[in-house]
């Protein structure tokens, strides 16, 4: 691990220092596998811990997934993981590949843990991994998701013993019991759900069984592929990325939308919570670390750095300070405003740490932004508005044959067919550009040409609240430097952990890295 990368300036690390201490390398584990693992659909290895008491103390216990296999392997001494003492148990995938995984904290015994894995054909695998025993599949024979949808995040609801929550690459979520949920009620066709709440760009749906109970509520987002959820501390919130670049925010109990984010460019990957449930941070395609306050809906800071996509984001509440246990920030007179530490991977292959903290924000640079007067940007919107109805109005009186406007979509069957509705459709729309407001929609639903009339009528009218989020310039946001960046492997980085005593990375050729953390260091 001493190759240089390809500028030849920045070679692979295996120790760094920070201001707690030296961070080194002191485990390397990797994984064989029979299939190419830089297969573009091959979902990304990830790594999932957990501790299960017994008579013996407490044993740390590790789920990995690469390619079509999925291992559980003896953490307890992570300075010792091995490919062949350490695997504890390994199940191979036949005709699928496992591409997320969680396990339920409640539930574990030393006997048995509640471990849902999601693949890449929808379906839903609850299995005691400690028995390898398969104890119920969700979306066994297709009724809820097709098996072109892949399942792109489950979770187990906080504080419940028999809800979960799973994500598609449909757009769709849904959150199932597994108290109604058996595998024999899952195998009636068909599964029918019925609308309970039309949001603003969102339906709730519910499916209810023989005692009219709720079994499974279905969330349609209209986003495209949701890659990633995640719950606040509270349990109160939960945040949603997805491929067209919005960060949700959910009231989960009331299931109202209350905020959103759009990312500087391209689909947002990763997202996570800080340990007091202020700030939301996220990653994605815009090589960005954007950090969101709930309190004030709006981006706090950005963080610059990455040189490809971000996959992981997350905090390390060991190293947060003003923090009390329980996540809070110290309520005393004297108290220090808080740190919040989290890092974050991704594909260039590079660790970052930052430390964000509310004083040490650099100050926007007022000298860049140009003084807008309050009759000026409405003039300027009603004069272009203008123009652009007179250009369209002129191309379509010439020539009655030519590509459809900016105001009219296609429709399935006939391409060039202008529909009125569609036209009558902006016109009614809450906003104060209409042409813009449509223009929108079109840029993120240009490939839903395929739908019909009025499926295509509620899917505009729909972008009320998501269309009218501004996305800042980069100068007109506080910037954070990262703390640390680092080369630590050669191909990307997919997930990363913080223990109390170590930081586990994972990375696409099927490697798992131990790094121990400065105390830890000291210690040995």
């Amino acid at each position: 691990m001493t190759g240089p990368c390809s500028n030849g300036s920045d070679f692979i690390k295996e120790h760094f220092r920070t201001s707690e201490g030296v961070y080194k390398l002191v485990h390397n584990v990797g994984f064989y596998t029979a299939l190419g693992l830089k297969h573009p659909k091959m979902p990304l290895p990830k790594v999932t811990l957990f501790t299960i008491k017994d008579q013996f103390g407490s044993r740390e216990k590790i789920v990995y997934n690469l390619t079509k296999d999925l291992y559980l392997l003896n953490a307890s001494d992570l300075l010792q993981l091995d490919t062949e003492r350490s695997v504890q148990g390994k199940h191979t995938f036949k005709d699928k590949c496992p591409t997320c995984h969680d396990v339920n904290l409640l539930t574990r015994s030393k006997d048995s843990v509640h471990l849902l894995v999601g693949t890449t054909d929808g379906q839903i695998h609850l299995i005691n991994p400690l028995k390898w025993e398969f104890i119920k599949i969700y979306n066994e024979n297709y009724a809820i998701e097709n098996g072109e949808s892949s399942v792109t995040c489950v979770k187990w609801i906080p504080g419940s013993e028999t809800q979960f929550i799973a994500s598609y690459s449909s757009g769709n979520m849904y959150i199932f019991n597994t108290t109604y949920c058996t595998k024999n009620s899952m195998n009636e066709p068909p599964v029918t759900f019925t609308l309970s709440k039309q949001g603003d760009s969102y339906n709730i749906l519910v499916h209810r069984g023989k005692s009219r109970t709720k079994e499974i509520v279905k969330w349609e987002l209209k986003c495209g592929q949701i890659n990633e959820f995640s719950f606040s501390p509270d349990t109160k919130h939960l945040a949603v990325v997805s491929q067209d670049g919005f960060l949700r925010v959910f009231d989960f109990t009331s299931e109202d939308l209350v905020s959103a984010m759009r990312s500087y460019f391209g689909g947002l990957l990763c997202v996570c919570w800080s340990p007091d449930g202020r700030y939301i941070v996220t990653g994605g395609e815009d090589d960005l670390v954007t950090v969101w306050s709930l309190q004030d809906h709006k981006i706090t800071a950005r963080g610059e750095g990455h040189k490809s996509w971000v996959t992981m984001v997350t905090f390390d509440p060991y190293n947060s300070k003003g923090l009390a246990s329980n996540g809070r920030p110290v309520e005393e007179d004297n108290a220090e405003l808080p740190v919040y530490r989290f890092g974050s991977v991704g594909q260039d292959a590079h660790i970052f740490f930052w430390d964000l903290c509310e004083d040490s924000l650099e100050p926007v640079s007022t000298w860049r932004t140009k003084p807008e007067t309050p009759n000026e940007g409405e003039g300027d919107k009603k004069r272009t508005l203008e123009k652009t109805t007179t250009n369209n109005n002129n191309n379509n009186s010439n020539n009655s044959n030519s590509s459809y406007s900016s105001f009219t979509l296609p429709l399935k069957g006939s391409p060039n067919k202008k529909s009125n509705k569609v036209s009558d459709a902006a016109n009614t729309l809450p906003h104060r550009n209409k042409f813009s407001k449509l223009r929108s929609f079109v840029r993120h639903s240009h490939s839903d040409t395929h739908l019909s009339d009025s499926q295509l009528l509620r899917n505009i009218q729909c972008y009320t609240i998501l269309d009218s989020v501004k996305v800042p310039r980069l100068y007109e946001v506080p910037r954070i430097d990262p703390l640390v960046s680092k080369r630590v492997s050669s191909e990307r980085l997919t997930c990363i952990v913080f223990t109390k005593d170590y930081v586990v990375l994972s990375c696409n050729e099927g490697n798992v890295y131990v790094w121990s953390r400065p105390s830890t260091a000291i210690t040995s």
